[in-house]
């Protein structure tokens, strides 16, 4: 990621109890709240957001700050979001630096960015993702 922070604003957001979460958690520290203007899609058992700088729409998550052992973070995260030559191409998501609007202002961060075609899904139009099982289908 080359980065300190990363945005999440579904399965791996501080509510769940997922492995990823919890390996999020055991690595990162959670600093605040924030948006990314753009859209977020209901995928069934999981969201996928889009990021458009010119939407008038918001994305709401987490920025948390990567303490330790980064590149195990993001070899973690490159797989449980699948992420890679080696998945389908192309990938379901793709890792992308965002700006984050945050209380304390913009956070430049990286986070999972959906990558399929949009046409036929949901849009989940509060912009905010809650699973009850936070498990990934």
């Amino acid at each position: 990621m080359n980065n300190k922070y990363i945005f999440v604003y579904g399965l791996l957001k501080s509510m769940y109890d997922n492995e990823p979460a919890k390996f999020i958690r055991k690595n990162c520290t959670l600093i605040e709240e924030g948006s990314i203007p753009g859209m977020l899609f209901d995928l069934g058992t999981y969201p996928g957001a889009v990021f458009d700088p010119s939407s008038s729409s918001l994305v709401f998550g987490e920025v948390y700050r990567i303490d330790q052992n980064e590149e195990d973070l993001v070899r973690f995260l490159d797989e449980f979001e699948r992420v890679g030559t080696q998945f389908k191409q192309p990938n379901e998501y793709i890792r992308k630096m965002v700006p984050v609007t945050t209380n304390n202002g913009i956070i430049e961060a990286s986070s999972y960015l959906y990558n399929w075609n949009l046409d036929g899904l949901k849009l989940i139009e509060s912009g905010r993702y809650e699973n009850q099982k936070g498990n990934r289908g």
